[in-house]
C-alpha cells in the first residue's frame, strides 16, 4: 500500500510499543528506551531502533530535549500529537505534554525511576508495572481509584506468589505538611498491601523514616543504589522497627490490615 508523502504508517508491533513506553516514562533516554523495548521483545537491532526513533521524531510524535546539566545529555518525551494518537487507541493519560514546563528535577526523577523499573525487568520476576500516568488517570476519572498518585504500582513473583507494592522514589524532601497528608492517605489505602520508599542517600532515608514514624501502616525504606544492585534482595527498614530485612521477606509476609476510611474515592 502506498501512503501520501509526509504521512506515516505506524506499526502495531514496533512504533506503538515505543510511543507507549515514552508516554509511561514521561522522560526517557535512548539507551533506556532501547533496553525497555529489547526486554519486551519489541526491538533486537540498535540500528533499526535508532532509525525508528528518528522517524517518529521527524513526524513530531516525539520530542527531543537536550539537558546540558545531565550526564545523559538528551531525553525524549511524548508530543501532543503522539499522546493524542495513543489516547485514540485507548491509552490512559491525563498529564501535560509540554515538556518545556517540566523542571530539571522532574526529568532527573523520571530517568532515575526508569533505572529502578529496568532493574526489576532484568530479574524476570516483574509481572506488572503500573506507571504513574495510569494511576493518575484512574484516580482522576473514576470513583474507585487509589488514595495517592504513586510513582508506580508493582506486581512481582515471590516464592511462586504474586506480591504487590507501591514504589515512591523520593529524590528530594517535601514539607512536613505534605508528609502529614501522605501518611493519612497511606493509612486509608485498602488496595495496596505494601509501601516502599527509595531514597538516593542515607541522610534522606533517615529523614523519611522520621516523617513516617506516626504512620499506622508499615512503610519500608531503602537506598535506590542498593535496589539497582539487589532488587528484591534489598535490605529495608520500616517506620516501626530499626531492624532491617530483605524486601522479598517483607512482600512474602501477610500485610497489616489497613484502618480508616474505605477506598471509595481517590
Amino acid at each position: 500500500m502506498r501512503y501520501r508523502k509526509g504521512t506515516i504508517a505506524l506499526s502495531d508491533t514496533r512504533d506503538y510499543p515505543l510511543l507507549q513506553r515514552v508516554l509511561h516514562c514521561g522522560f526517557v533516554t535512548s539507551a533506556q528506551l532501547y533496553e525497555f523495548l529489547r526486554l519486551d521483545y519489541c526491538a533486537s537491532s540498535r540500528n533499526a531502533f535508532d532509525n525508528r526513533l528518528r522517524r517518529l521524531l521527524n513526524h513530531e510524535l516525539l520530542v527531543r530535549r537536550e539537558f546540558p546539566a545531565l550526564n545523559r545529555g538528551v531525553a525524549y518525551s511524548i508530543s501532543e500529537a503522539g499522546a493524542s494518537e495513543l489516547i485514540g487507541r485507548g491509552d490512559y493519560y491525563s498529564g501535560s505534554t509540554d515538556c518545556d514546563k517540566q523542571p530539571p528535577g522532574h526529568v532527573h526523577h523520571a530517568l532515575e525511576l526508569n533505572e529502578i523499573h529496568l532493574a526489576l525487568k532484568r530479574t524476570g520476576v516483574l509481572i506488572r508495572w503500573t506507571p504513574e500516568t495510569d494511576i493518575r488517570s484512574h484516580n482522576e476519572f473514576t470513583q474507585s481509584g487509589y488514595w495517592k498518585d504513586y510513582d508506580a504500582l508493582v506486581s512481582v513473583r515471590v516464592a511462586e506468589r504474586e506480591c504487590r507494592f507501591a514504589i515512591e522514589y523520593e529524590r528530594t524532601p517535601k514539607s512536613k505538611r505534605r508528609y502529614t497528608m501522605i501518611r493519612s492517605r497511606i493509612e486509608s489505602e485498602t488496595s495496596v498491601p505494601h509501601f516502599l520508599y527509595l531514597a538516593p542517600n542515607y541522610d534522606l532515608l533517615l529523614f523519611l523514616v522520621r516523617r513516617f514514624e506516626a504512620c499506622q501502616r508499615p512503610v519500608y525504606f531503602g537506598l535506590r543504589k542498593d535496589f539497582l544492585t539487589h532488587t528484591l534482595g534489598l535490605s529495608v527498614r520500616s517506620n516501626r522497627s530499626p531492624v532491617s530485612m530483605p524486601l522479598h521477606a517483607v512482600l512474602a509476609a501477610k500485610p497489616q490490615a489497613p484502618s480508616g476510611r474505605n477506598n471509595s474515592a481517590a
